[in-house]
Protein backbone atom coordinates (compact mmCIF):
# COMPACT_ATOMS: atom_id res chain seq x y z
CA UNK A 1 0.00 0.00 0.00
CA UNK A 2 2.83 2.39 0.87
CA UNK A 3 4.45 1.65 -2.48
CA UNK A 4 1.18 2.45 -4.21
CA UNK A 5 0.83 5.77 -2.36
CA UNK A 6 4.42 6.66 -3.19
CA UNK A 7 3.82 5.93 -6.88
CA UNK A 8 0.72 8.11 -6.94
CA UNK A 9 2.55 11.00 -5.27
CA UNK A 10 5.46 10.70 -7.71
CA UNK A 11 3.10 10.68 -10.68
CA UNK A 12 1.26 13.72 -9.32
CA UNK A 13 4.52 15.62 -8.83
CA UNK A 14 5.63 14.70 -12.35
CA UNK A 15 2.32 15.94 -13.77
CA UNK A 16 2.56 19.27 -11.96
CA UNK A 17 6.16 19.81 -12.94
CA UNK A 18 5.70 18.94 -16.61
CA UNK A 19 2.38 20.68 -17.14
CA UNK A 20 3.01 23.94 -15.33
CA UNK A 21 6.31 25.06 -16.85
CA UNK A 22 5.17 26.85 -20.01
CA UNK A 23 1.89 28.63 -20.54
CA UNK A 24 0.45 28.61 -24.04
CA UNK A 25 -0.70 32.09 -25.00
CA UNK A 26 -3.64 32.05 -27.37
CA UNK A 27 -5.64 34.90 -28.88
CA UNK A 28 -8.86 33.83 -30.66
CA UNK A 29 -9.53 34.66 -34.28
CA UNK A 30 -12.26 37.05 -35.42
CA UNK A 31 -14.87 34.92 -37.18
CA UNK A 32 -15.15 35.14 -40.96
CA UNK A 33 -18.89 34.87 -40.39
CA UNK A 34 -18.77 38.11 -38.42
CA UNK A 35 -17.75 40.10 -41.50
CA UNK A 36 -20.35 41.31 -44.00
CA UNK A 37 -18.93 42.83 -47.19
CA UNK A 38 -20.80 45.28 -49.38
CA UNK A 39 -19.02 45.19 -52.73
CA UNK A 40 -15.66 46.97 -52.44
CA UNK A 41 -16.94 50.00 -50.52
CA UNK A 42 -17.92 48.80 -47.04
CA UNK A 43 -17.47 46.00 -44.51
CA UNK A 44 -19.34 45.47 -41.24
CA UNK A 45 -17.27 43.63 -38.63
CA UNK A 46 -18.69 42.10 -35.47
CA UNK A 47 -16.37 41.12 -32.60
CA UNK A 48 -18.08 39.37 -29.63
CA UNK A 49 -17.44 41.28 -26.40
CA UNK A 50 -16.23 38.12 -24.67
CA UNK A 51 -13.71 37.17 -27.36
CA UNK A 52 -10.58 38.51 -25.67
CA UNK A 53 -11.70 40.81 -22.87
CA UNK A 54 -11.15 38.06 -20.28
CA UNK A 55 -7.62 37.32 -21.53
CA UNK A 56 -5.22 39.21 -19.28
CA UNK A 57 -2.41 39.46 -21.84
CA UNK A 58 -4.65 40.71 -24.69
CA UNK A 59 -4.44 44.40 -25.63
CA UNK A 60 -6.97 44.72 -28.47
CA UNK A 61 -7.04 44.50 -32.25
CA UNK A 62 -5.05 45.94 -35.12
CA UNK A 63 -5.84 46.17 -38.82
CA UNK A 64 -3.14 45.57 -41.40
CA UNK A 65 -3.47 47.00 -44.90
CA UNK A 66 -1.63 47.17 -48.21
CA UNK A 67 -2.50 49.30 -51.23
CA UNK A 68 -2.34 48.10 -54.85
CA UNK A 69 -2.55 50.39 -57.86
CA UNK A 70 -4.24 48.92 -60.92
CA UNK A 71 -6.21 49.62 -64.07
CA UNK A 72 -8.67 46.92 -63.09
CA UNK A 73 -12.07 47.94 -61.81
CA UNK A 74 -14.41 45.40 -60.27
CA UNK A 75 -16.88 45.42 -57.40
CA UNK A 76 -16.75 41.66 -56.81
CA UNK A 77 -14.67 40.74 -53.75
CA UNK A 78 -13.90 37.19 -54.97
CA UNK A 79 -12.72 38.42 -58.37
CA UNK A 80 -10.56 41.11 -56.80
CA UNK A 81 -8.68 38.40 -54.89
CA UNK A 82 -7.58 36.84 -58.19
CA UNK A 83 -5.61 39.86 -59.43
CA UNK A 84 -1.97 38.68 -59.56
CA UNK A 85 -0.34 40.99 -57.00
CA UNK A 86 -3.30 40.79 -54.62
CA UNK A 87 -3.62 37.01 -54.97
CA UNK A 88 0.11 36.51 -54.32
CA UNK A 89 -0.23 38.16 -50.92
CA UNK A 90 -3.65 36.64 -50.21
CA UNK A 91 -2.41 33.11 -50.92
CA UNK A 92 0.85 33.74 -49.08
CA UNK A 93 -1.08 34.67 -45.93
CA UNK A 94 -3.77 32.02 -46.28
CA UNK A 95 -2.21 29.50 -43.88
CA UNK A 96 -2.33 32.17 -41.17
CA UNK A 97 -5.99 33.02 -41.83
CA UNK A 98 -7.15 29.40 -42.24
CA UNK A 99 -9.08 28.53 -39.03
CA UNK A 100 -8.34 24.81 -39.50
CA UNK A 101 -4.57 25.44 -39.35
CA UNK A 102 -4.13 26.16 -35.65
CA UNK A 103 -0.32 25.89 -35.70
CA UNK A 104 0.28 28.68 -38.23
CA UNK A 105 0.43 31.94 -36.29
CA UNK A 106 1.81 35.25 -37.53
CA UNK A 107 4.96 36.81 -36.11
CA UNK A 108 6.18 40.38 -35.93
CA UNK A 109 7.39 40.23 -39.55
CA UNK A 110 4.58 38.22 -41.18
CA UNK A 111 2.74 41.29 -42.45
CA UNK A 112 5.61 43.76 -42.63
CA UNK A 113 7.57 41.29 -44.76
CA UNK A 114 4.83 41.57 -47.40
CA UNK A 115 4.54 45.34 -47.25
CA UNK A 116 1.51 45.49 -44.95
CA UNK A 117 1.29 48.21 -42.31
CA UNK A 118 -0.94 48.98 -39.34
CA UNK A 119 -3.95 51.16 -40.05
CA UNK A 120 -4.15 54.40 -38.06
CA UNK A 121 -7.00 56.70 -37.09
CA UNK A 122 -7.01 60.47 -37.26
CA UNK A 123 -6.78 62.07 -33.83
CA UNK A 124 -6.97 58.88 -31.74
CA UNK A 125 -5.02 55.69 -31.13
CA UNK A 126 -6.74 52.82 -32.92
CA UNK A 127 -6.13 50.59 -29.89
CA UNK A 128 -8.45 52.84 -27.88
CA UNK A 129 -11.25 52.20 -30.37
CA UNK A 130 -10.66 48.54 -31.27
CA UNK A 131 -10.08 47.48 -27.67
CA UNK A 132 -10.59 44.19 -25.86
CA UNK A 133 -14.25 45.15 -25.39
CA UNK A 134 -15.00 44.09 -28.96
CA UNK A 135 -18.21 45.33 -30.51
CA UNK A 136 -19.42 46.08 -34.01
CA UNK A 137 -17.88 48.58 -36.38
CA UNK A 138 -17.80 49.36 -40.08
CA UNK A 139 -15.11 50.40 -42.53
CA UNK A 140 -16.42 52.73 -45.23
CA UNK A 141 -14.91 53.67 -48.59
CA UNK A 142 -17.68 55.82 -50.01
CA UNK A 143 -17.02 56.51 -53.68
CA UNK A 144 -17.76 60.21 -53.46
CA UNK A 145 -14.80 62.35 -54.52
CA UNK A 146 -13.17 64.06 -51.55
CA UNK A 147 -14.91 61.89 -48.92
CA UNK A 148 -12.24 60.44 -46.64
CA UNK A 149 -12.63 56.69 -45.92
CA UNK A 150 -13.60 56.16 -42.28
CA UNK A 151 -14.49 53.78 -39.47
CA UNK A 152 -17.73 54.01 -37.48
CA UNK A 153 -17.66 52.53 -33.97
CA UNK A 154 -20.32 53.09 -31.29
CA UNK A 155 -21.79 55.88 -33.40
CA UNK A 156 -18.47 57.72 -33.61
CA UNK A 157 -16.79 58.38 -36.95
CA UNK A 158 -13.00 58.27 -37.33
CA UNK A 159 -11.13 58.98 -40.54
CA UNK A 160 -8.62 56.26 -41.33
CA UNK A 161 -5.00 57.08 -42.12
CA UNK A 162 -2.17 55.34 -43.90
CA UNK A 163 0.92 54.48 -41.89
CA UNK A 164 4.31 56.12 -42.13
CA UNK A 165 6.03 53.06 -40.69
CA UNK A 166 6.68 54.91 -37.42
CA UNK A 167 8.67 57.47 -39.35
CA UNK A 168 10.49 55.03 -41.63
CA UNK A 169 8.92 56.50 -44.81
CA UNK A 170 7.12 59.67 -45.90
CA UNK A 171 3.88 58.87 -47.72
CA UNK A 172 2.61 61.02 -50.55
CA UNK A 173 0.29 62.82 -50.36
CA UNK A 174 1.26 64.00 -46.89
CA UNK A 175 -2.28 64.00 -45.47
CA UNK A 176 -2.17 60.16 -45.51
CA UNK A 177 -5.85 59.76 -46.38
CA UNK A 178 -6.90 56.73 -48.41
CA UNK A 179 -7.47 58.56 -51.69
CA UNK A 180 -6.66 57.31 -55.17
CA UNK A 181 -4.51 60.37 -55.81
CA UNK A 182 -1.93 60.94 -58.51
CA UNK A 183 0.89 60.89 -55.93
CA UNK A 184 -0.29 57.56 -54.53
CA UNK A 185 -0.61 55.99 -58.00
CA UNK A 186 2.73 57.34 -59.23
CA UNK A 187 4.93 54.27 -59.75
CA UNK A 188 8.06 56.31 -58.95
CA UNK A 189 6.72 56.86 -55.41
CA UNK A 190 6.12 53.15 -54.71
CA UNK A 191 9.39 52.62 -52.85
CA UNK A 192 10.67 52.09 -49.32
CA UNK A 193 11.21 55.78 -48.56
CA UNK A 194 7.95 57.26 -49.90
CA UNK A 195 4.93 55.01 -50.42
CA UNK A 196 6.24 51.81 -48.85
CA UNK A 197 2.64 50.69 -48.27
CA UNK A 198 1.85 50.71 -52.00
CA UNK A 199 2.39 47.93 -54.52
CA UNK A 200 2.76 50.01 -57.65
CA UNK A 201 2.17 49.27 -61.31
CA UNK A 202 4.22 50.95 -64.03
CA UNK A 203 2.54 53.30 -66.43
CA UNK A 204 -0.58 55.35 -65.82
CA UNK A 205 -3.01 53.60 -63.48
CA UNK A 206 -6.62 54.55 -62.92
CA UNK A 207 -7.48 52.88 -59.60
CA UNK A 208 -6.13 51.81 -56.24
CA UNK A 209 -7.34 49.13 -53.83
CA UNK A 210 -6.60 48.41 -50.17
CA UNK A 211 -6.55 44.85 -48.81
CA UNK A 212 -7.15 44.64 -45.05
CA UNK A 213 -6.82 42.07 -42.27
CA UNK A 214 -7.91 42.23 -38.62
CA UNK A 215 -6.00 40.40 -35.90
CA UNK A 216 -6.12 40.22 -32.10
CA UNK A 217 -2.90 41.30 -30.39
CA UNK A 218 -1.43 41.07 -26.94
CA UNK A 219 1.79 41.16 -24.94
CA UNK A 220 3.70 38.10 -23.73
CA UNK A 221 3.85 38.64 -19.92
CA UNK A 222 7.15 36.78 -19.67
CA UNK A 223 9.30 38.51 -22.28
CA UNK A 224 6.99 41.42 -23.27
CA UNK A 225 7.08 40.54 -26.96
CA UNK A 226 4.02 41.08 -29.12
CA UNK A 227 1.52 38.23 -29.44
CA UNK A 228 -0.77 37.67 -32.42
CA UNK A 229 -3.90 35.66 -32.99
CA UNK A 230 -4.84 34.30 -36.39
CA UNK A 231 -5.80 37.15 -38.73
CA UNK A 232 -9.02 37.36 -40.72
CA UNK A 233 -9.27 38.99 -44.12
CA UNK A 234 -11.74 41.87 -44.02
CA UNK A 235 -12.07 42.94 -47.65
CA UNK A 236 -10.47 44.68 -50.62
CA UNK A 237 -11.63 48.28 -50.80
CA UNK A 238 -11.53 50.66 -53.74
CA UNK A 239 -9.99 54.01 -52.86
CA UNK A 240 -12.12 57.03 -53.85
CA UNK A 241 -10.72 59.95 -55.85
CA UNK A 242 -9.55 62.97 -53.84
CA UNK A 243 -11.72 65.46 -55.72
Amino acid sequence: MNCLKTSVILLLCFFLLTCGIDEYYYLPQVSEGGIIRQFNTKADISIPSNLINQIYYATGYVIYYKIYTSNEDNENYDILRTYPRISTDYNGLYSYTDPSNATSLPSLTTFSGRGFYELELEGINIGTVLSTNGGAFSINFEQRPGTEPFIVYNGNKYNILRSNGEGKFNPKPGDRYFFSSDDLKDYANANSTINADVSGQSGITQNAFASMYIVAVGTNPKNFTKLYGKPTHISIFKLPPPN
